[in-house]
């Protein structure tokens, strides 16, 4: 699976999750499923970036307000993976 193909099933998780709690779980997993795989840390933050950037381009009007909440939710956790370092390389 490619990362762009990983980033569409993600989006599709939290496409379908129903509070932050989820949306993070997802995230967390994610990574998890990433390092099990013996991924370096700069593959999974390139990931996470393409994550990240995928759901800054969703369009606000296709998502219902649960949707828009769980994507900005996820943002916060992309960003939160990212500046604390949480990511290894």
């Amino acid at each position: 699976m490619t990362i762009d193909e990983y980033v569409d099933t993600i989006i599709e998780q939290i496409e379908v999750a129903k509070d932050d709690k989820e949306v993070e779980k997802i995230i967390q997993l994610a990574v998890a499923k990433m390092e099990e795989r013996k991924k370096n840390g700069f593959i999974i933050q390139r990931c996470m970036d393409k994550l990240g950037f995928a759901i800054q381009d969703l369009y606000a009007l296709e998502c219902s307000y649960r949707q828009w909440n769980c994507y900005r939710f996820a943002l916060t956790i992309i960003g939160k993976l990212s500046v604390k370092n949480i990511i290894k390389d």
